[in-house]
């Protein structure tokens, strides 16, 4: 398995995100690894890559975005 893999990534505090290489997150012993399959976006993302003023006081930058998704156990 490769050790890095594409995301989308809110790397500046400006409107936008950035499709990007980064590592593959390491897991603990509580943890799985997914491979994503299909995802989507929600609200949460569209106030992310608009970055309004909920997104400005709510999110650390940078951040991999995206939590709706389906994928198999890597």
């Amino acid at each position: 398995m490769s050790n890095m893999m594409k995301a989308l990534v809110k790397a500046k505090a400006e409107p936008g995100i950035w499709m990007e290489e980064v590592p593959v997150p390491e897991i603990g012993p509580n943890d799985v690894l997914i491979k994503i399959r299909k995802t989507a976006i929600c609200g949460t993302d569209v106030h992310i890559y608009n970055w309004d003023q909920w997104a400005q006081k709510t999110v650390p930058v940078p951040m991999v975005t995206g939590h709706e998704f389906v994928g198999t156990v890597a």
